[in-house]
């Protein structure tokens, strides 16, 4: 604490005295506000600090006050407004619409196809990027009758298998027409999404809805009737 005498008054004050910067001083203890400037005086009575140019209230604060010695006083910021929430367009629902079905397309694809082999077994294949291009060129060794062709099912914890020749061609027939099935599907339904008119339309789609005919393509018309036969 120090003993602080205002040069308007005769008491002595005790309180702790802070520089701030060189126009602000703080002052905090059991004193009352004075702006007629104080000096700092030690036991002896000697004064060992002078501050009789902070004669403006600054600030109020808790416990205390704050003195300038350039006219200054504090003013309170304005409140910094809240953004504006960011409402998106229709058109930008949409495509955040596109783009999350899209990965739904690649991750349906790339999970691969149950396939019913000649012998009654039903096996799993991954059609990842891959796996695709691959396939297709297993497809010609089909063609060319080989009748031993090795590949492998999704599960990474069985080594590669000599499949027959019937046996590829099934596995690459069934594996293109899922891929296929995909790709269209997702085509119309890109064009379905796009055509929506408000956005809680929008929100509702799923992948795997089934999409209103007259957005339906001519391919897309076909395998779905190929699926019921």
């Amino acid at each position: 604490m120090q003993n602080i005498v205002f040069l308007d008054a005769e008491t002595e004050f005790q309180g702790t005295v802070k520089m701030l910067s060189t126009n602000l001083v703080q002052i905090i203890g059991d004193v009352d506000i004075n702006t007629s400037g104080f000096y700092l005086i030690n036991g002896a009575g000697s004064v060992y600090g002078k501050y009789a140019d902070f004669t403006t209230l600054y600030k109020e604060i808790e416990g205390g006050f704050i003195l300038s010695n350039d006219g200054s006083v504090y003013i309170e910021p304005e409140p910094v407004p809240k953004p504006e929430p960011i409402v998106p367009t229709l058109e930008e629902v949409q495509e955040a619409k596109v783009a999350q079905m899209n990965t739904a397309q690649q991750a349906a694809i790339q999970a691969g196809v149950d396939i019913e082999l000649t012998d009654g077994a039903t096996e799993h294949f991954s059609l990842t990027d891959h796996d695709q291009t691959s396939l297709i060129g297993l497809q010609g060794r089909v063609d060319a009758g080989e009748e031993q062709i090795p590949w492998h099912t999704s599960d990474e914890s069985e080594h590669c298998k000599f499949y027959t020749n019937a046996d590829m061609a099934m596995i690459t027939s069934a594996a293109m027409e899922y891929v296929t099935w995909h790709i269209t599907y997702f085509r119309d339904l890109r064009i379905y999404i796009r055509s929506l008119q408000t956005k809680e339309e929008v929100e509702a789609v799923t992948y795997g809805m089934d999409i209103p005919q007259e957005y339906q393509s001519e391919p897309l018309r076909a395998m779905i009737a190929a699926k019921h036969l």
